[in-house]
């Protein structure tokens, strides 16, 4: 049972750190108009990821969703 939980705990941090690179590519294309590609593709697969997640447990899909719509704001809304 301890393997278990140190590989639920392995697949959220992994979850976690897929969402903040998402989030900080999608800050260098905001700011400074570079990793255009690089971040439509880093959101395809938090998208994925969090399809994924909540076919397995709503649990796992929460905190991808919100990195997802984060970054996709981030990237998406028109400037100033």
């Amino acid at each position: 049972m301890e393997s278990l939980a140190y590989l639920v705990v392995g697949l959220l941090l992994a979850q976690l750190a897929l969402g903040v690179l998402t989030l900080v590519f999608a800050l260098l294309y905001r700011l400074k108009a570079k990793f255009a590609i690089t971040s439509q593709v880093m959101i395809g697969l938090l998208a994925l990821e969090t399809i994924w997640g909540f076919t397995i447990n709503n649990a796992f899909g929460i905190p991808a969703l919100i990195f997802t719509a984060t970054a996709a704001l981030i990237r998406y809304l028109p400037k100033r």
